[in-house]
């Protein structure tokens, strides 16, 4: 990312990166020329971990996959964790072929470790896996699971596993009743035939925001990161602004319980977090290095 916001910057063009916000940005992904669009996945967890110590425990286990363990989400939620006196009593990282991990071994160092609750950082097929094997153990409904918000994407057409005591904590919630939010779920429903997930909705923030710079200023200026400064987008996600480091962002955080409403599982809003004062984790990472993937999430 360094590199490419540097081509852009030296050829005065403008750079819409997209991403869903897995790697902390830095001062050397700044400049006028490029902005990140991405649904802020490392600020959630940052925050998550705040939530966790304050409303679940101090003592958590962390379950990772080898896959999504690879960006800055578990460092950001394990700072948040502890920065409000949590302690991280067991880790678990599963193997790259996980297809054939049983996950007995997840399941008993958790056991054994008797925590407050579980932190899950996984995804998709891998993170359906998991909640299965959850859902047959002795965990299940016993302490809360917390997880990221993509384990838990309604749209990853999850069957009924009977897995109690999951939430979830994320920037955007597709049962918000606002107009806009119902907008871009009638619409995208319209064209696709499906219901949106997290890579639509940040599709369509990213197409809003340009149908916003040609609309004001009739093309999309070079200096795109100045000029989105001064922006308030109304989303579906909410307010949409631009950080100093020229990455969107929205005001409020959803605690979502996963929830098997009798024919699918949706994710029901519970509690709502503010972090409007998100800009100073910037300088809280500022140090984090890129050690894992250098990807975009979830590409690895």
């Amino acid at each position: 990312m360094k590199e490419l916001v540097g081509i852009f910057n030296a050829y005065k063009k403008p750079l819409i990166h997209i991403d869903l916000g897995g790697n902390v940005l830095k001062e050397e992904h700044t400049n006028p020329y490029v902005i990140h669009h991405t649904l802020n996945l490392w600020q959630s967890a940052y925050f998550s971990g705040v939530y966790a110590a304050n409303t679940f425990g101090k003592n958590a286990a962390l379950a990772l996959s080898f896959y999504d363990g690879g960006y800055h989400l578990a460092e950001s939620f394990v700072r948040g964790f502890t920065e409000n006196g949590g302690n991280v009593v067991y880790n678990y990282v599963s193997p790259m072929d996980y297809k054939s991990e049983s996950f007995e071994t997840m399941i008993d160092g958790i056991q054994k470790a008797n925590p407050d609750f579980v932190y899950l950082l996984f995804s998709y097929n891998e993170g359906q896996k998991v909640f299965d094997v959850i859902s047959k153990s002795a965990l299940n409904g016993k302490i809360p699971f917390l997880a990221t918000p993509l384990m838990t994407e309604e749209t990853a057409g999850f069957d009924n596993c009977n897995i109690e005591n999951v939430f979830s904590i994320s920037s955007w919630d597709f049962n918000e009743k606002t107009t806009v939010m119902k907008n871009f779920q009638t619409n995208y429903s319209a064209l696709y035939n499906d219901a949106p997930n997290a890579i639509g909705l940040l599709g369509y923030e990213a197409g809003l925001t340009i149908s916003i710079c040609l609309e004001k200023n009739r093309d999309i200026p070079a200096k795109i990161g100045d000029f989105v400064k001064s922006l308030i987008i109304e989303t579906p996600r909410g307010e949409l602004t631009f950080s100093d480091h020229n990455e969107s962002q929205v005001p409020f955080n959803k605690v979502r319980q996963f929830l098997f409403n009798g024919c699918e599982y949706i994710n029901t809003v519970v509690a709502t977090i503010d972090i409007s004062h998100q800009e100073e984790l910037y300088d809280k990472f500022k140090d984090l290095p890129y050690s894992g993937w250098q990807n975009p999430y979830l590409i690895t």
